[in-house]
């Protein structure tokens, strides 16, 4: 009867365990999305342009010496 007893407690310790540190997970989980932060796309969208310009003009450079 107490080997019973005991493998009750712990199947409900175990339960509760996994129920805390679930919740704790999900809390943790909500806390980062919302620390990120969102992405503009005005900023992002102008270093992607000046990236491409730079681009074009190291190729034509390097294009230039070769024909």
């Amino acid at each position: 009867m107490d080997a019973l007893l005991d493998m009750t407690v712990l199947a409900v310790a175990t339960v509760g365990a996994l129920a805390l540190a679930s919740a704790a997970q999900w809390a943790m989980l909500r806390l980062a999305m919302r620390s990120m932060r969102p992405a503009t796309a005005t900023r992002s969208a102008a270093v992607a342009t000046q990236l491409a310009h730079g681009t074009g003009q190291l190729a034509r450079a390097y294009a230039g010496g070769r024909r």
